[in-house]
């Protein structure tokens, strides 16, 4: 889809505009704060290492991949093939769950995970899931993982479709794979929130959303997106229709339907852009949400009990999100940032646009225990840390991660 951002930006402008604070940073200056020389180690009981290599069949529908089965969880068959007729098989890790990678979004706050409680190291600062990876210690096993990529740029190994005009009062819309819950995977729930005068519903100039979401769901989620939202940062009526929305999607777990039992209810997201992201954090308290993702928020309190993603520009409001980053103090949270104002995420969510793989790498690590997705956030030479981005910064609890 070809977005041409100037339309949309004129006609947004002016009520952003309005909605944001005079501080901003437009020198573009680099932060003097980085994390990415956080060493990154398995979590305690988890296994951090990629998933097992494929093999390969020959039949008449195309080439079928298979993983051996871990060692305690069993074996799960494949998701339902992308266009051009690839089968992989998803296989949960061994020790009962996802992973520990997975499982540190629980434990870096002390919370709990998936068919069970964190491990030991849970509770402490920092601490990751003990001994069960993502389901905890004596867990259940969660079936979230998916077959190993290198390029986060790319759609996923799921079919997607829409669903529009669905929700508490139909005024929300659904972007989800198709089928859902194919041997028995488990689609952990999106909800966002979009910015003011920009929607979720398909079609027309003003869903600037849809490549994102689209991409998302390849990749195993299914987002409930409020259609729209009018009040300005910080107005109570944006966190409640996030809220409902949520609260609505969860609540289909267990109602006759498309969605029933196909759901890990208990790892949820937040997510949004501008407005809606400030909701995101306001809603990151959530006890289903397991991490949030702020796409150019404004100056906004929240108490996460999982890992925060934020971004922003250097010619948005970007004082106000470092404002934000000080007070996340029970999570880890991490900001970064590129040299562009709050109407360029047009762009950036787009086909093409560099939002696209750090969003999908950060849910793919700490949902589905993706190893090979850490290279976005840690090390030296950590995508996150390269130009045109500025180092990244981040809060006490994220530098004490040893994950």
């Amino acid at each position: 889809m070809k977005l041409e951002p100037l339309g949309v930006a004129l006609a947004i402008a002016g009520l952003l505009a309005a909605c944001s604070s005079t501080s901003k940073n437009p020198s573009g200056a680099v932060c003097s704060v980085s994390p990415c020389s956080t060493s990154l180690v398995p979590a305690a009981g988890g296994d951090t290492s990629a998933p097992p290599a494929a093999s390969t069949t020959q039949g008449s529908g195309g080439t079928t991949a298979s993983s051996p089965p871990s060692a305690q969880a069993g074996s799960a068959g494949a998701p339902p093939p992308a266009s051009g007729g690839q089968t992989t098989s998803m296989m949960p890790s061994s020790s009962g769950g996802v992973s520990g990678v997975a499982g540190a979004a629980a434990g870096a706050a002390g919370t709990t995970s998936s068919g069970g409680t964190t491990g030991a190291a849970g509770a402490t600062s920092g601490g990751a899931a003990g001994a069960g990876g993502a389901a905890g210690a004596g867990g259940a096993s969660v079936n979230q993982a998916l077959p190993p990529i290198d390029d986060y740029t790319k759609p996923g190994p799921f079919k997607t479709t829409v669903t529009g005009n669905t929700g508490p009062g139909n005024n929300y819309t659904i972007y989800r794979p198709d089928p859902l819950g194919a041997n028995g995977f488990v689609h952990s729930p999106i909800v966002f929130g979009p910015g003011i005068l920009t929607s979720c519903a398909p079609g027309g100039l003003l869903n600037i959303y849809t490549t994102l979401l689209n991409q998302l769901s390849s990749h195993g989620f299914v987002t409930i997106c409020v259609n729209s939202l009018s009040g300005g940062p910080g107005d109570p009526a944006n966190l409640q229709a996030m809220k409902d929305g949520l609260d609505w999607i969860i609540a289909q777990n267990t109602q006759p339907g498309v969605f029933q039992g196909k759901l890990a209810v208990d790892r949820a997201i937040a997510m949004g852009y501008s407005i809606g992201a400030g909701a995101s954090v306001n809603l990151s308290n959530h006890p289903a949400v397991m991490t949030t993702v702020v796409i150019h928020d404004h100056n906004t309190s929240g108490d996460p009990h999982g890992p925060v993603l934020m971004m922003t520009g250097t010619m948005d409001v970007i004082d106000d999100m470092r404002m934000t980053l000080s007070t996340l103090s029970a999570a880890p949270a991490i900001m970064v940032a590129l040299p562009i104002g709050h109407l360029d995420v047009i762009t950036e969510i787009a086909a093409g646009g560099r939002y696209i793989a750090p969003i999908t790498a950060w849910l793919r690590y700490w949902v589905n225990g993706d190893a090979a997705a850490k290279r976005y956030f840690w090390g030296d030479d950590c995508e996150m840390c390269k130009s045109p981005w500025i180092t990244p910064e981040s809060n006490d609890k994220w530098k004490a991660q040893m994950l």
